[in-house]
């Protein structure tokens, strides 16, 4: 795994709004696919410094290492189940909770 990230965590913006913008433009059982595909990645290719990440434009998945988001972000506190919602469109970044 790269040690780079391939965005600027510190250039964007925390939102709350991306995951419903996802799901109303392809709908929930497209957005909780892609969402359960990152989770799926994290399992079998993180570890538990890493968390996933679904990069909206591309309905893509890759892994960010935690301690940057604790180091950009400033959460501490990650646990499994969590997922980054990062849009480079938009620069803005969400942390979603999935059960």
């Amino acid at each position: 795994m790269k040690n780079t990230l391939p965005f600027n965590l510190d250039q964007c913006s925390l939102s709350n709004d991306l995951w419903p913008e996802f799901i109303n433009k392809i709908g929930f059982f497209k957005a909780n696919l892609a969402l359960r595909q990152s989770l799926d990645l994290q399992k079998m290719q993180g570890s538990s410094s890493t968390l996933p990440v679904l990069i909206l434009e591309t309905c893509g998945s890759a892994l960010v290492n935690s301690h940057a988001v604790k180091t950009y972000i400033g959460l501490s506190y990650l646990e499994q189940g969590m997922v980054l919602i990062l849009s480079s469109k938009l620069n803005a970044i969400q942390l979603l909770r999935y059960n």
